[in-house]
């Protein structure tokens, strides 16, 4: 009886716990630019001029820079290193983060980290 006790109580607790893990789905911007996958975390209060800031870099760089979308991400769609976090950029090449800024971006700033990518020869110098 004792073990049926205890079978019925880990059923009871397995439900709970897995809700205290479950990820919250996040607001992201995201792009390709020359062989990079661009991944912004916007504040949640300026979402749009971000995206702004990314359209004037798609009119900059038209073939380099595909059309930047809003999606939802978890971080299980990053690397197991890095946690989605607001205001945050993230740049990855074949799918691993080759750089990264948390909490800290202006928009400014992430137009030179992006404009940095590619040199006067359009290579790659990162």
């Amino acid at each position: 009886m004792k073990k049926f006790g205890i079978i019925l109580l880990l059923f009871a607790i397995i439900p709970i716990l897995n809700s205290c893990q479950s990820e919250e789905d996040i607001q992201v911007i995201e792009f390709q630019f020359t062989d990079y996958q661009v991944i912004y975390v916007p504040p949640d209060d300026d979402n749009d001029s971000y995206m702004n800031t990314f359209i004037d870099l798609k009119a900059k760089y038209p073939e380099e820079l595909s059309n930047p979308e809003k999606r939802t991400m978890d971080n299980q769609d990053l690397p197991s290193d890095y946690t989605l976090s607001t205001n945050s950029f993230y740049l990855l090449k074949d799918e691993s983060v080759v750089f990264s800024v948390e909490n800290a971006m202006s928009r400014g700033q992430i137009m030179d980290t992006l404009e940095s990518i590619v040199d006067s020869s359009n290579q790659i110098i990162y």
